[in-house]
This record gives structure tokens, C-alpha cells and sequence, in this order.
């Protein structure tokens, strides 16, 4: 008897697409691209998705992409504020998170009474049906997808049935590009971002780094331990918050990157590379440093207004070649720089004090900021034998006040 060819079956491609294809799509938001032309395609006609993905991140309580036909994905990121919380009370998303099953909405042309946020926006847009799936992680939290079609009929039963089929197997991909965002995210925010990346790319044995050339920032707090003795937990957490702010914004938005805090101290690197040469990134980081005291001369009138201590600090500048790479035990590894260079660095810092100079450079990255910069003596420093020769930005008046 001849053999009868198979049936095709679109939306159970999109399920073998789902369980093979889809989690190496990159990440959310061209997964949720190609989902969103898959189910179309296999005759849902779905004109809109979300996705609700609450997150661990230090600024932002949920993340969401937007996806329509013919446009590109938008990634949203949301911050728990008065008026998140107003439009999450009356949203769906409240009901799917919190355990009570998916949420249909059918959009009439007229308002209803008690209608959830988001209605009164989708109907303006032209949509008549609405729905939101639970979508169950593998820790016991439910996250949630999102469809909205403008079909004049809405979703047919069929559409509903194979949504409900697929939603489990979507959950799977999602949470497997949200644990990936979540890995990069506490690598950005405890390690940083280059270092975060090379973590995530293998370079994780003890040992394993390589040595590069780099302009290299150390600075400390001054007064530290006076203003710990004098100041309650809560205001030397805002001090240090205040501090720490500043400083870790100038180095990110020049270039650099910040390899980790000690007590009151900070150590960054601005890395040359083939593509940004030594005298680009030393007037780099020398534009941080004078962000860095405007910033805190901004801050400091603030604080002087509500009677709080002015933040002073001092802060080194050298270049050098810098070992780049996994330092620690077995167990607890740091990804950070050492060399003689951190350390003479590290020793022109503590000459800040001294001298009465807020910001001061070495010979060698005074020489690659070249005018920009004054001297200020040669002075000995621990565990260098010779007199180093230092300079200060030229901007900055000798002896100005570290304040």
C-alpha cells in the first residue's frame, strides 16, 4: 500500500524549534524576535508579545522585551518606583506572579468597568485580545509572556490550546537567556565588565592572566578612619555610596574599568590597546580625574548644606605593563592587576597627603599627558630606592585644598 506523507504540523515545528534552536538564539530579545515570526508563521496571529522577567540587579527590578511584526525587539527595563508599583497593582502581570494562572482579556470597543492598565492602551492600538501566560522557572518562580492580536475574531481556541502547550518550553529557553543576563550581570556589578567577560569566556584558573600596558588609578579616601570614628553606620555608607559613585563613573565614562574597592581605596585601569594608544588613554584618564573633582565639588555643596563632612580624597596616576588576571586560592579567586607598577602607583597615592595635592602623576604618564600637566618635586617614596619624580594637573592650583 502506498505510504501517506505526513501532516505538517506548524506549531509543533515551533515546539521542535523551541527544544533544539531556540536557546542559542543569542538572547531575549532575538529569541523573542524569532518566536514571534515562528508562531505567526505556523498561523497564530500574534501581533504583539512581552515578556515579564524580574531580575537580580542592583538598579533594576524587572527586565521585559517588546516585540511587534516588522519592528525591532525593544528591551525595557524597569525600576520599582511609586509609579511602577501603581501600574503593576492593576496589571495582569501582578496576577500571573503571584500564582492565579494565566489572565485573558477580550477588548471590545468600549471600556469596561475594573479593566486592568494596559487595556485602555492596547485598545487604542487596535488589539481585541489579550493574554497572559505563566511561565514556570525551574527555582519555583513564575515569570510571565504576554500575546495581543488585533484578529477582528481574536484568538481562536486552537491558538489558546497551542500557546498553553508551548508556554512551559518557552519558560525553559527564557529562564536559560535570563540566567545568562544574570550571570553577566553580577560578573559587570562585582568584577566589571572586561574582567566580567573574560570570566565568562574560560579565564577563570588560578594563575591564568597576561600581562598588558595600562594607565593605572589608585585612590584612597582621605580622613577615613576619623570620619568612621565620628560617623554613624548610615552616614558613612552614604559618604561612601556618594565617593565610590563618582569615582566609579569617571573611569567607566573615559574608558576605563574598575577592578575592585578596598575599604576606602579604589583601583581602576585605562588599558591601551592596538586601536587606543598611551597618549589618547592617558588624557583619558586624565579627564576622569578632573570629572571626578568636579563631580565632588558638587556633591560637597550638597552635603555641606545638610551639615554633612566634605569628601576628600587623593588619587595616583601611572602607566606601566600590569600582570592582568586570576590572583587568589583554590576556592576564592580575585581578578585583578599586580606588578611594580601597581605598586609605585600605589606609593605616589600616599604622597597626595603629603604634598597637599588632591590628584598626582607619575613621570611617565606626565610625559604622555604632556602640557596638561605641572611638576612638583621628586620625592622618595617606599620601596623605590630613587626619588620619583611627580607631577599634578596643570588646572589644578599647587596646593589646593583636597576638599
Amino acid at each position: 500500500m502506498p505510504t501517506t506523507a505526513p501532516v505538517a504540523d506548524p506549531v509543533a515545528d515551533v515546539g521542535r524549534w523551541l527544544k533544539t534552536e531556540a536557546a542559542r538564539s543569542g538572547d531575549a530579545a532575538r529569541f523573542v524576535n524569532a518566536l514571534g515570526e515562528k508562531l505567526r508563521a505556523a498561523g497564530i496571529p500574534v501581533d504583539r508579545i512581552t515578556t515579564g522577567v524580574p531580575i537580580l540587579h542592583p538598579n533594576i527590578s524587572s527586565a521585559s522585551v517588546l516585540w511587534e511584526p516588522g519592528k525591532a525587539p525593544v528591551e525595557r527595563r524597569w525600576i520599582l518606583d511609586a509609579t511602577t508599583v501603581r501600574s503593576y497593582d492593576n496589571s495582569p502581570l501582578k496576577v500571573v506572579y503571584n500564582g492565579g494562572g494565566k489572565v485573558r482579556c477580550r477588548i471590545g470597543a468600549a471600556a469596561e468597568p475594573r479593566e486592568y492598565g494596559i487595556i485602555p492602551d492596547l485598545r487604542r492600538e487596535g488589539f481585541t485580545d489579550y493574554l497572559a501566560l505563566p511561565l514556570p522557572f525551574s527555582d519555583g518562580s513564575t515569570k510571565a509572556l504576554t500575546v495581543a492580536t488585533r484578529s477582528a475574531t481574536g484568538f481562536a481556541d486552537a491558538d489558546l490550546a497551542a500557546l498553553d502547550d508551548l508556554a512551559p518550553t518557552i519558560a525553559l529557553v527564557l529562564e536559560i537567556h535570563t540566567l545568562h543576563r544574570t550571570a553577566r550581570t553580577l560578573l559587570d556589578t562585582y568584577v566589571g565588565p572586561v574582567a566580567g567577560g573574560r570570566v565568562l569566556s574560560g579565564a577563570i584558573k588560578r594563575g591564568m592572566g597576561e600581562t598588558i600596558h595600562a594607565v593605572i588609578w589608585v585612590c584612597h579616601l582621605r580622613g577615613f578612619t576619623a570620619l568612621s570614628d565620628t560617623l554613624g553606620q548610615d552616614e558613612m555608607i552614604l559618604l561612601l555610596n556618594d565617593y565610590f559613585g563618582a569615582m566609579t563613573k569617571a573611569v567607566a565614562n573615559h574608558g576605563g574599568e574598575v577592578l575592585k574597592f578596598i575599604g576606602d581605596a579604589l583601583l581602576a585601569i585605562f588599558p591601551v590597546t592596538a586601536t587606543n594608544a598611551e597618549t589618547a588613554v592617558a588624557r583619558s584618564a586624565l579627564a576622569a580625574a578632573a570629572d571626578v573633582r568636579a563631580a565632588l565639588a558638587a556633591i560637597n555643596a550638597t552635603r555641606a548644606a545638610a551639615n554633612r563632612p566634605a569628601i576628600r580624597f587623593g588619587l595616583a596616576l601611572h602607566v606601566g605593563d600590569v600582570m592582568y588576571g586570576n590572583i587568589g586560592g583554590e576556592a576564592r579567586l580575585d581578578f585583578t592587576v599586580i606588578g611594580p607598577a601597581v605598586n609605585l602607583a600605589t606609593r605616589i597615592e600616599s604622597l597626595t597627603k603629603e604634598l597637599g595635592e588632591p590628584v598626582l602623576l607619575s613621570a611617565a604618564f606626565a610625559h604622555l599627558a604632556g602640557a596638561d600637566v605641572r611638576a612638583v618635586g621628586s620625592h622618595r617614596v617606599k620601596g623605590v630606592e630613587a626619588p620619583q619624580a611627580v607631577y599634578a594637573p596643570a588646572a589644578l592650583e599647587p596646593k589646593q585644598s583636597l576638599g
